[in-house]
């Protein structure tokens, strides 16, 4: 059987990660970047990942790199700049050249995956959320992610959209430095988190390229999260035991916004038969310790 050619735009680190999973007799793996030097000289690994230059906000662009055959698109998005116009550049803009892109190919690929955040659920309290919940976005990022999204949706009947929660694993450390820091979450009222270890975003993904190429139809929307939502108190207290500190040095309690408070429902997820390798922050900061 012939390699499926699998192209990933806004190929970084998830990317990278996905293309060292799959298997190389299946796949002939495409990484698009405005810059692949930038990729080559974090190592990002030529020896698996075909480095294409490309900038996703044309569709020109786009074309002329699907040109050359496309089974799977998958789109892993990042903005270069926190503010409204970075968002939009990277999700709608780009999401506007791919749908149109990937819908003019005389052969379209028989998958598209748009990765997508939960930051889309603005939604606060400690109530369950899951797909069939609308989303409600609370700011220009969330606004962002959820119009990326319908226009992907509405444009290829073929798109999958994953919506990941918090992605933390080897190099995204951020809530270790914050611990490290004494930095935590006020106890109260509990500010849930949801997170999801990097290595489960590329499991599940390669889990629905593997499932759809046998003949089963995904559902159009994941949630992608662990089973454990947590209160951010609980985490980071859990985290300084772990890291070896003393009861006292979390000392500085640090206020986030109630609204970003909620808990994820991965039901949906798991009934693909997906089995996470890291089931909670447990067993997931457990083996990133391990590995400091």
């Amino acid at each position: 059987m012939a390699k499926e050619k699998l192209w990933i735009f806004g190929c970084g680190d998830l990317g990278a990660r996905l293309a060292l999973q799959l298997d190389r007799k299946s796949y002939s793996v495409f990484g698009v970047r405005r810059n692949p030097l930038v990729a080559l000289a974090r190592k990002r690994r030529a020896d698996v990942v075909n480095w294409r230059r490309g900038d996703a906000t044309r569709e020109e662009d786009i074309s002329g790199l699907l040109a050359e055959g496309a089974d799977i698109v998958i789109a892993t998005f990042t903005p270069d700049e926190y503010t409204e116009s970075g968002y939009r550049r990277a999700y709608v803009d780009t999401a506007t050249a791919l749908a149109r892109a990937v819908a003019g190919l005389a052969k379209p690929p028989r998958l598209v995956i748009w990765v997508s955040s939960t930051r889309v659920y603005g939604q606060g309290g400690d109530q369950w959320l899951d797909e069939e919940v609308p989303a409600v976005p609370n700011g220009f990022q969330g606004n962002a992610l959820l119009a990326a999204e319908e226009i992907i949706s509405s444009a290829l009947p073929q798109a999958v959209v994953l919506r990941f929660a918090g992605i933390y694993g080897p190099g995204r450390d951020r809530l270790l430095s914050q611990v490290r820091a004494g930095r935590c979450a006020p106890p109260e009222p509990p500010q849930f988190s949801n997170r999801i270890h990097v290595d489960d975003c590329t499991g599940f993904i390669a889990h629905l390229l593997e499932r759809q190429r046998e003949g089963w139809t995904p559902e159009k929307v994941y949630i992608g999260a662990d089973n454990e939502p947590v209160p951010m108190h609980e985490l980071q207290r859990w985290l300084a035991r772990a890291m070896g500190y003393t009861g006292g040095h979390l000392r500085e309690y640090v206020t986030t916004s109630q609204r970003r408070s909620k808990r994820l429902c991965n039901r949906r997820m798991l009934a693909t038969g997906y089995k996470l390798k890291f089931p909670d922050y447990r067993a997931g900061y457990s083996a990133l310790l391990d590995l400091a």
